[in-house]
């Protein structure tokens, strides 16, 4: 295939992807279709390179093949094709389900076929975490609503009937927020996924609908992040959320064991048995549970 033809067949796809025919449009739904196709082709070279691997080739020879030397090949590729232990699973917490039936349901209210990250942003007021930063931030349903209409181009009259489908910038959104789980999540217990990963991932892609919505309603990606730290930013470990384990012979700082920041003057820690929790994420329970306990079955 000739890259002339390439070109015209992304400029085609992501025509299909637009929701209308602004070239600005036009612009998020390529970029969106690169960063698909650059993440694929990663991917690609990852597993190619871990089958030359598992083949039993040298590090020298993989990286005669990719143009770098023996050391840079093995500093790129080392830890992306080793072999982690496997999740125990994937869920979906209810508080995610929830909304992203909420987001159908938005879009078929629109007469859209399919459900955008602006969709999927409304939905996410529905329950949870998401839904208790997004309100602390001045986010509404009516608000969403109204700077998705005056930003993208919905129909005017029904033009779907049934049930829409999630777009292809809403699907990798999911699939961003189930990778930061998977990332965020010990490798020993089930990843599961809720409303702040996926919070987090369209609200700081700055090329998704939802992130323009927000930009529009004068909310800083940075404030979602600070509102969400404690549930986003704990590393994935063998055998537990965050190594306890220091140098010998040196003292490590105690450290909550939710978010993982140190004690300080500000922010003070608590002790449990074997744990610590911090002042802030002590503050960010109490907000939680002060919403509406879920009665449903």
């Amino acid at each position: 295939m000739s890259p002339e033809a390439t070109v015209d067949q992304l400029i085609q796809a992501a025509h299909t992807r637009a929701t209308s025919d602004d070239p600005l449009d036009l612009l998020d739904a390529v970029l969106a279709l690169t960063r698909d196709l650059s993440g694929r082709a990663d991917a690609a070279v990852d597993q190619a390179v871990r089958q030359a691997r598992d083949a039993g080739y040298s590090w020298t020879v993989i990286g005669e093949r990719l143009g770098v030397s023996r050391q840079a090949a093995r500093q790129r590729y080392a830890d992306r094709v080793a072999q982690t232990p496997a999740a125990v699973g994937l869920i979906h917490g209810r508080d995610l389900e929830a909304g992203l039936s909420a987001a159908l349901a938005a879009a078929e209210a629109d007469h859209l076929a399919q459900a955008g990250t602006e969709h999927i942003l409304l939905g996410l007021l529905t329950d949870g975490v998401a839904a208790a930063a997004l309100e602390q931030l001045g986010v509404s349903r009516d608000k969403i609503q109204d700077a998705s209409h005056r930003l993208f181009d919905y129909p005017a009259e029904p033009a779907h009937q049934g049930r829409p489908a999630f777009s292809a910038e809403a699907q990798a959104a999911l699939a961003g927020a189930e990778q930061l789980a998977t990332e965020r999540t010990p490798a020993c217990a089930p990843v599961a996924v809720t409303t702040p990963q996926l919070l987090a991932v369209i609200a700081t892609n700055p090329g998704s609908r939802a992130r323009r919505v927000l930009n529009d309603l004068g909310v800083d990606a940075a404030d979602i992040k600070r509102l969400l730290h404690c549930y986003i930013n704990v590393p994935r470990t063998p055998f537990g959320r965050r190594s306890r384990r220091g140098r010998p012979g040196k003292k490590q700082p105690d450290r909550c064991s939710f978010c993982g920041h140190a004690r300080s003057e500000e922010r003070r820690l608590v002790a449990g048995p074997d744990v610590w929790i911090c002042s802030d994420c002590v503050a960010r329970c109490g907000e939680i549970l002060a919403q509406p306990a879920d009665t449903g079955a």
